[in-house]
């Protein structure tokens, strides 16, 4: 009896954490999402700044999506170097090419076969409201602000702020911390629609490069 007591209380505990995510936070994170992927592929462009003490960095992204193919090139700058890297997903394999940083240095291509096993450090995650215990909605004259704490999982950051476009519902801004460094991404372009080769892994591509098989 004591046993049974216990398990719906545990319940009830459950089921109290997951309603501190308001439903009108749920209904506008859906929005977003449908409006963020197309079944034609989507094609996402972002300036990209990242803070920390040491030193901050700007730079741009491109994200590339497809079913579950992805393709993803940063390029960033810090202190007079540039730092480029390129990932993609093409179903069965992940790969990710990094320009070395330093001229003494050279061009790492890594391969690992099988299936993506976790997500891009700098990444925008849609189904942030599935993520979080908590959610506070603010609205201005054109987002949406909601702000998630309270992480279900050691992996994700303990807050991440996201803005969407009140009259589209569109991505317009995330923000979170990684590690000791705060990441800002804002979007400046949206394009539906793209060809499968964007996904089609060439190692022509990375001539230099020294490859790690996993």
């Amino acid at each position: 009896m004591k046993k049974n007591l216990l398990i719906v209380l545990l319940l009830m505990l459950s089921i109290g954490v997951q309603a501190q995510i308001p439903e009108e936070v749920k209904d506008i994170m859906k929005k977003c999402s449908e409006k963020m992927k197309s079944d034609n592929g989507l094609e996402i462009d972002l300036k990209l700044h990242v803070g920390a003490v040491i030193a901050s960095m700007d730079g741009t992204m491109k994200m590339y999506r497809k079913g579950d193919k992805s393709f993803s090139v940063m390029s960033m700058k810090v202190k007079g170097h540039e730092m480029y890297r390129e990932t993609g997903y093409d179903g069965t394999q992940t790969w990710s090419y990094e320009k070395a940083v330093d001229k003494d240095e050279r061009d790492t291509l890594t391969i690992t076969k099988g299936a993506q096993k976790k997500k891009e450090k700098f990444s925008v995650d849609m189904g942030l409201d599935k993520e979080y215990k908590k959610a506070k909605l603010k609205t201005t004259d054109k987002f949406y602000e909601i702000t998630f704490t309270g992480p279900l999982t050691k992996d994700m950051p303990k807050k991440s702020i996201i803005r969407i476009v009140k009259d589209t519902y569109m991505l317009h801004q995330y923000e979170t911390k990684v590690s000791i460094a705060s990441v800002k991404m804002t979007v400046t372009k949206v394009k539906l629609g793209l060809s499968d080769n964007v996904f089609v892994f060439d190692p022509k591509k990375y001539p230099n490069a020294v490859v790690v098989r996993k």
